[in-house]
């Protein structure tokens, strides 16, 4: 069962995110963006995907010490736009900031250091960092007509900060640990 190392974002607790996020899916829905999948309650930037199982367990404690000296980040989500997976298959409708605290970078760094010393095999494309918002497969739509109307759409600029890292199983299967971020 793959996993990852993500930082959690605490959108989903403000309402003016959860209307946002009502309206652009709609606007979306209406413009005839065909999504295969909507991410709705587990908002996070995953830091590190991982397909090594048997790592599960060393890697925790090491991904603690690490988390251990980050402190809370404040964050501001201002960018809706797409992507296409490295398979081909989908486009990812995301959101990002247009500056990314470094110390996020610095994360994602620290954990790919942290992977290959444990000889663990992970993802290792590019780290790019964004909250996935929904899936589209690549044969319903182009991803620059994805991208001309996603652009089209205003994009109000959310401020949160992020204060949770997180180890847990893909797919909503499980946590196998949470940090507070200081």
């Amino acid at each position: 069962m793959a996993h990852l190392l993500a930082i959690n974002v605490p959108v989903k607790r403000d309402p003016t995110w959860s209307d946002w996020a009502k309206i652009t899916r709609a606007k979306i829905k209406s413009a005839g963006i065909p999504v295969k999948k909507w991410q709705q309650f587990y908002y996070h930037i995953t830091i590190l995907f991982l397909d090594d199982d048997a790592c599960a367990k060393s890697l925790t404690p090491e991904f603690a010490k690490i988390v251990k000296s980050c402190p809370a980040l404040p964050i501001t989500i201002d960018k809706l736009d797409a992507f296409t997976t490295s398979n081909g298959a989908e486009h990812i409708i995301y959101l990002s900031s247009t500056n990314v605290p470094e110390q996020i970078l610095a994360l994602a760094n620290d954990a790919r250091t942290l992977a290959d010393g444990l000889n663990i095999d992970y993802d290792k494309r590019p780290f790019k960092p964004h909250i996935t918002f929904g899936k589209v497969q690549v044969d319903k739509m182009s991803l620059e007509d994805l991208q001309a109307i996603l652009r089209s759409f205003e994009q109000p600029a959310f401020h949160c900060v992020l204060e949770e890292a997180e180890h847990r199983y893909r797919r909503s299967e499980g946590t196998i640990k949470r940090w507070k971020l200081r």
